[in-house]
């Protein structure tokens, strides 16, 4: 059974679209009222104990700090927040990539931060099983004045938080270009010249694609063209079969593992029939970084684009096209139907960052204090740095005076802004583009493509996953296995089949005792459906 409608998600979408990101993932912020940040800041305030205040925090490096700028631990901003928020901040920074696992080393040996954020609430479910982080309702209750006005403003956000009936971590809304997670791009003049419409079914999609492999769009003469590239193919599949593999779904009410459904092996099938037909990437399993999928879309040899949106990534690749083909018309396409219906593609749900406490923490009022002056002030600077300097506000939106040095300068500093009361508009991006063609015309492009992304609902039938030991240990073992399967079926020829492969999901999961998880899962349902209502 699908529920496209709950409230959950309804009220989610409302509240970005109109009122109040990552780069997977980011938001881009646009609240700029009040928004003079260089003023001299106060004396450092103390603790109940005489002691200065002090909290820890853990942080993503992306290698996006220059050497002139400092490091993630020490530079500008990091003294700026000492500063202005008149706590003593030290940094913690994780590899993105590795940011789980190096988290866990740091748990494990008692080097952890205070506070640890992840975007996944999978994540911080572990860690609550795990007894590594700690309830703070009562540090919320009895120390917080900006966030508990936040969240009582947010209620649909409470659900998310709370693991076993306790709160354990905080979190602040998505805006809608942060709920957007995925997007595609299709050669509107390839169409055209093979006049072609733009495909609305995945029959139609696989006979455009056959065509741009087969009908020389790029019109050299040779059998050179790519139809689909992208870092997010198999996401794409999967959303519009409605069947994540990570993802409980409710099947005639009962919790139903994605990987095991019947979906799942038509999503398979699919991704070995574009394969060996040659309508994606022959490498593309092997690209992990997919530099290979963005040099085929960005020197005009793939047709159609599917990756990840927001953080400037789409725009900034839509420029370098443009920039090598002039005459190319990229647009965004909207998903396509299958037997099942039509389903959006991938949308993340309405929290942003999950913050967490970690269980030895130290000074847990300066950790609330913090994160107050974070939600009520902090987080403007560090998403659009100073006014006058880095931006100039237009009509509320913030307007990018210089953007290198804005990406300098400012580019790194925004998941400093673990907390967020920040809105978003789709419009804001004309806004915030530069006044010349072919920024306005990337700005237009990304509006109608986060339009199109915001369209149709992603399939989501509950608002969170469930998160209880033995599915956390099941879940660990599945993931390689799942992959495993995927590129044996894929590259292996016909002896492999999706419904060969989803057979032998279903016999590892039963392995690894399944069984008795769906019957957990089950009765979490049962005993969590009321807020999801």
């Amino acid at each position: 059974m699908k529920m496209h409608k709950t409230k959950w998600l309804s009220s989610a979408l409302t509240l970005g679209i109109a009122a109040a990101t990552l780069l997977s993932g980011c938001a881009n912020n646009t609240d700029t009222a009040n928004n003079k940040t260089d003023s001299p800041a106060t004396s450092s305030p103390e603790a109940t104990n005489s002691k200065p205040k002090a909290v820890s925090v853990s942080m993503f490096d992306r290698g996006g700090v220059s050497s002139d700028e400092g490091t993630y631990e020490d530079n500008r901003w990091v003294k700026w927040i000492k500063e202005q928020s008149g706590i003593d901040v030290k940094i913690i920074p994780v590899p993105r990539a590795q940011a789980q696992d190096k988290l866990n080393v740091l748990i494990a040996s008692n080097q952890a931060p205070d506070l640890i954020w992840e975007y996944d609430r999978s994540y911080i479910g572990k860690l609550v099983t795990q007894g590594a982080i700690q309830p703070i309702d009562e540090y919320i209750e009895k120390y917080s004045t900006s966030y508990k006005a936040y969240l009582e403003a947010h209620p649909e956000l409470k659900p998310y938080l709370t693991f076993d009936g306790k709160m354990y971590a905080v979190a602040t809304e998505r805006t809608m270009n942060s709920v957007a997670n995925h997007g595609a791009w299709i050669r509107q003049d390839w169409l055209d010249k093979l006049g072609l419409a733009m495909p609305t079914t995945i029959d139609e999609l696989l006979q455009v694609a056959q065509a741009f492999k087969d009908g020389d769009p790029d019109g050299n003469g040779a059998a050179d063209t790519t139809p689909i590239v992208g870092s997010t193919t198999f996401d794409f599949y999967s959303a519009i079969y409605a069947d994540m593999n990570n993802q409980w779904y409710l099947e005639d009410g009962k919790m139903a593992y994605g990987a095991l459904l019947d979906r799942f092996g038509d999503v398979m099938s699919l991704e070995k029939q574009v394969y060996e037909q040659g309508l994606v990437d022959k490498e593309y399993l092997t690209d992990k970084n997919n530099q290979r999928a963005i040099q085929l879309w960005t020197t005009g040899k793939a047709g159609i684009y599917i990756a990840n949106w927001g953080g400037g990534t789409m725009e900034s690749q839509l420029k370098d096209m443009l920039a090598n083909v002039p005459d190319a018309q990229p647009v965004p396409m909207e998903p396509v139907s299958t037997k099942y219906g039509k389903f959006g593609l991938y949308q993340e749900t309405s929290p942003f960052i999950y913050v967490a406490f970690n269980k030895d923490m130290a000074d847990p009022e300066a950790a609330v204090n913090y994160l107050d002056w974070m939600v009520d002030e902090g987080w403007k600077a560090l998403n659009n740095g100073f006014e006058g300097e880095h931006y100039t506000d237009v009509n509320g939106v913030a307007k990018v005076i210089d953007p290198d040095k804005f990406k300098k300068e400012v580019g790194y500093a925004g998941e400093y802004a673990v907390l967020r009361n920040n809105t978003f508009k789709p419009e804001d991006l004309l806004v915030k583009a530069a006044a010349d063609e072919v920024s306005q015309r990337l700005a237009a492009l990304s509006q109608q493509g986060l339009e199109l992304a915001m369209k149709n609902e992603f399939r989501r039938d509950i608002p969170y996953q469930p998160s209880f030991v033995e599915f956390n240990e099941i879940q660990t073992s599945m993931t390689p296995f799942i992959n495993e399967i995927r590129a044996k079926v894929t590259t292996q020829g016909s002896k492999y089949t999706g419904a060969w492969a989803l057979e032998e999901i279903r016999k590892e999961w039963k392995r690894l005792g399944g069984e008795q998880v769906e019957v957990q899962a089950q009765e979490w349902y049962e005993q969590n459906k009321a807020s999801f209502e």
